[in-house]
């Protein structure tokens, strides 16, 4: 499947290819390049849209995700 990443801070977008959807592959990918300030994100997702949403540990919207099959 593929997952489309948006960070809204800096305006940065890519897809990425993965095989398993889970935290820890989505968290990767968004640390290694998001150039995201902190570690501490949160994720949620909604299996019927495909679509998730990245929050810093503020509970503020920096991000989201769509994955596409």
């Amino acid at each position: 499947m593929t997952v489309t990443f948006n960070i809204f801070q800096g305006n940065i977008s890519w897809s990425a290819l993965v095989h398993q959807l889970n935290s820890d592959i989505l968290l990767r990918h968004i640390l290694m390049k998001g150039n995201v300030n902190t570690i501490d994100l949160n994720l949620s997702y909604c299996e019927e849209t495909g679509k998730g949403k990245i929050t810093n540990k503020n509970n503020q919207l920096i991000g989201d995700f769509s994955t596409y099959f």
